[in-house]
């Protein structure tokens, strides 16, 4: 079995599109932290399309900050891999070349610190999840009690976080060397917050450093979007055969549907994104919010009310009539109800294009990985939403079950068959332990909304605690079929 590479590329069938620039004179001019497959399918996808206009600038060097896998599988096939953009039976297969190096910090820190401050490097990407920022979930502030941060304060030249690499590799830097940081990660004002909590973290180390991130750097707001579901055996399988039988073990298969929505603000050049469709405007935050709430929002929902369903993917869900309907309502009726629409736009037709996506059979995107990390996911995706609403005495019934189904997903542990649910969420240990130990359905809620991490400090109304404490009792007596049967959504 052959391996994708620069000499196996002739092997490859005509149908799959190859790297249509010279990749021995490419230059880096991006350093991306956060090595997953998303951007290795979004972003990295609109840098394609400005060296296939002949800018061979914009070469990426790759860091991952958590895991060796990704870097070794990626330096064995000399940054090359597949991405196949698929639908039901439809389906288009590129490589892609842009990938200059891929490092594991931990293992090559000396590297990444080097690349981020070479002066040919004009631009740092990010999608390190919402939890890679270090923000605290409640007051949106650097978590100063973080054990990445505490590490990083005491040792900046050593550091372990997102952020304590990114001001190390930016203190090396020359004087008037610009730079730009674009956050990709799913945080509502994601650049401006990026650039607030790394000058917060500044402000410990380096005063200097924390006014070139104030006045000096710029930190574009802006909104991702393409739904890319983690490889798995079969996925990889299905890519082999693709290739013409090459083994790509870096192989990705997402769906065709991408957006990016920049805030065009940067202080240093760009790739020419706009050549893969990259829309540049001056203020990203409608944008932002529609796909957070929308899109995010109505996914968490899936993902948590399908684990207690046994439902493993986002398509299973949405073909069951039960859970594809709630998901329906709640995005058209709760959520689109909580967002300013652009000028323009058509909104009602963005969230049929939002099924359709979901219903997407060829993705299997697993609700388990959805369902990751909802402590720091259910603060941005639901709870403004709902507390605007609070605010205006406007009920969200959909909403307000998708937040007991959480709850009950974490205090239960187990899917409505009885089956343990694999939880993978490092900050819900307290909120699950008060859920467990609460006795009626009303102590549980109470218990649980003093979780100020996760849901603020600020109190919640008495009505929607009971509204809440009504909904958990349903689940706990029959499950999220009970929940999601038509009686109990009035």
């Amino acid at each position: 079995m052959s391996l994708l590479s620069p000499e196996s590329l002739a092997e490859l069938p005509a149908t799959v599109q190859r790297p249509a620039y010279e990749r021995g004179a490419l230059r880096s001019g991006i350093v991306h932290l956060g090595l997953g497959a998303f951007q290795r399918a979004h972003q990295a996808l609109y840098t394609e399309a400005a060296l296939a206009d002949g800018d061979l600038r914009w070469g990426t060097v790759g860091v991952s900050l958590r895991g060796p896998g990704v870097p070794r599988t990626l330096a064995a096939q000399a940054g090359l891999y597949a991405v196949t953009e698929r639908h039901a039976d439809t389906a288009h297969t590129r490589v892609v070349g842009g990938l200059r190096e891929a490092l594991f910090a931990p293992a090559a820190l000396e590297r990444v610190l080097g690349a981020l401050a070479d002066p040919g490097v004009a631009l740092v990407t990010t999608t390190v999840t919402e939890k890679g920022y270090s923000q605290h979930p409640a007051s949106g502030e650097l978590d100063v009690d973080d054990p990445d941060i505490r590490h990083d304060l005491a040792h900046p030249d050593a550091p372990r976080s997102t952020l304590g690499v990114l001001a190390a590799g930016l203190r090396r830097r020359p004087a008037g060397a610009p730079i730009t940081v674009v956050c990709c990660d799913n945080m509502a004002a994601n650049g401006r917050t990026l650039q607030r909590l790394l000058g917060q973290y500044a402000q410990q180390v380096d005063a200097g450093l924390a006014r070139r991130i104030e006045h000096d750097i710029a930190f574009p707001n802006t909104m991702v979007d393409r739904i890319v579901p983690a490889a798995t055996p079969a996925s990889l399988d299905w890519a082999q055969a693709r290739l013409g039988g090459l083994r790509d073990e870096a192989a990705i298969v997402c769906e065709p549907f991408t957006q990016w929505v920049i805030e065009d603000r940067f202080s240093s050049p760009r790739p020419a994104w706009e050549a893969g469709g990259a829309l540049f405007t001056a203020d990203v935050r409608p944008y932002q919010a529609m796909k957070l709430r929308l899109l995010n929002g109505t996914h968490s929902a899936i993902a948590y009310l399908g684990q207690l369903r046994g439902l493993q993917t986002v398509a299973d869900a949405m073909a069951d009539p039960l859970l594809g309907g709630f998901a329906r309502a709640l995005m058209t009726q709760d959520l689109l109800a909580t967002v300013d629409v652009p000028a323009g736009y058509d909104a009602r037709a963005y969230c049929r294009e939002l099924i359709h996506r979901f219903e997407n059979p060829a993705l299997g995107h697993r609700t388990q990985q959805i369902a990751m990390d909802g402590t720091q996911k259910v603060p941005v995706r639901w709870l403004p939403a709902l507390r605007e609403s609070l605010a205006r005495g406007v009920e969200r019934p959909f909403l307000e079950r998708a937040l007991a189904a959480w709850l009950h997903y974490l205090g239960s542990g187990r899917d409505d068959a009885g089956a343990p649910l694999a939880l993978s969420d490092p900050g819900a240990q307290a909120l699950a332990q008060r859920l467990q130990a609460a006795g009626s359905a009303h102590e549980a809620v109470a218990a649980a909304l003093e979780v100020s991490a996760v849901f603020g400090r600020e109190p919640w109304a008495e009505a929607f605690m009971q509204r809440l404490a009504g909904h958990l009792a349903v689940l706990r007596r029959g499950g999220a079929l009970a929940l999601l049967a038509p009686g109990s959504r009035h």
